[in-house]
């Protein structure tokens, strides 16, 4: 038996994430945001506020990653940064007034779209199917906190 590096789940995957970003990227070009950008905004809407760790763990991404995109986004007027009432020192990141409408009015739908896209590609039980799936190796990578944040739901606000 021989090794063929196309038949590989991390194969299949990494394709997949690179289609699915080019329909994120054709459906964003219009804002200029990044699928990661609209992962990070997608999390801050759905809360107040939160500290940059927090973000960064939510998003998965090392803090110096999270501190670029933050510094594009609040560059373009999406995101606020600002002192943590708790502790002084400590920033906290949330949506601009802009980021805020933009979202709802327009990321919501281009993200839905993007959705519909791929809910074309699969019958409705196999993107159910899908999205478990995905959900569950991502969190076979997490602690057991409790807390395991499902970005597919929360992606395509599900």
């Amino acid at each position: 038996m021989t090794f063929e590096v196309e038949q590989t789940v991390a194969f299949a995957l990494s394709k997949a994430s690179q289609s699915i970003w080019a329909l994120f990227r054709e459906e964003f070009q219009a804002y200029g945001i990044t699928p990661p950008q609209y992962i990070l905004l997608a999390i801050l809407w759905k809360s107040d506020s939160m500290s940059r760790a927090e973000l960064a763990k939510r998003c998965r991404m090392d803090r110096t990653t999270l501190g670029g995109i933050l510094d594009r986004l609040a560059g373009a007027g999406f995101v606020e940064r600002g002192p943590s009432p708790e502790a002084p020192r400590a920033n906290r990141v949330r949506l601009s007034e802009k980021g805020r409408a933009l979202f709802e009015q327009e990321f919501n739908r281009a993200a839905q779209r993007v959705r519909r896209r791929i809910e074309q590609r699969l019958v409705p039980a196999e993107y159910k199917q899908l999205t478990e799936l995905l959900s569950k190796l991502l969190m076979a990578g997490e602690p057991m906190s409790g807390r395991h944040t499902n970005l597919i739901s929360l992606v395509f606000n599900e």
